[in-house]
């Protein structure tokens, strides 16, 4: 999934459960909740022969959502609505396994290097993602839409 959504389903799950888990309970099934996106059938193209081909899309892909996901998390900080930096806090966490893959994006950058990153964590990360798939797309687009209007419906609202 997009970091967009990784931020925005991360802050709706923190607007839905804030005033019922505990922040040690909250924040981490934030951070879980990344893992469960990941599992779900989302854009990407499957197997280490299209790597090449991922990474070079993510040139521009990657800019563009880091931008729409700071707006989302911009967007929050200015309306600051009750408990808003636990809204923010939620969406990062959920976001934030992908930063293990940073590297291995800016060696590509630099390098054109697809050599991925072989410790657990990018093996697990990986297999996880199945359902990596072109029309993967409309599954985003979809369940971007479902959480933008939800997380806009409750900043509206405050």
């Amino acid at each position: 999934m997009t970091a967009t959504n990784h931020v925005l389903t991360g802050s709706v799950f923190a607007v839905a459960t804030v005033n019922v888990l505990p922040l040690w309970i909250l924040l981490p099934t934030a951070f879980l909740l990344h893992f469960v996106l990941d599992s779900l059938p989302h854009f990407g193209e499957p197997g280490k022969e299209n790597e090449a081909k991922a990474l070079n899309r993510l040139r521009w892909l990657l800019p563009f959502d880091a931008l729409v996901a700071l707006l989302v998390l911009l967007a929050i900080f200015i309306v600051k609505p009750e408990h808003w930096l636990v809204l923010e806090a939620a969406g990062i966490l959920c976001a934030s396994p992908d930063l293990w893959s940073a590297a291995r994006f800016w060696r590509f950058l630099k390098k054109g290097a697809t050599h991925i990153n072989n410790d657990w964590f990018a093996r697990f990360h990986s297999k996880i993602q199945w359902g990596e798939r072109l029309w993967g797309a409309w599954v985003e687009l979809v369940w971007f839409g479902g959480m933008a209007f939800l997380l806009i419906t409750y900043l509206a609202r405050t």
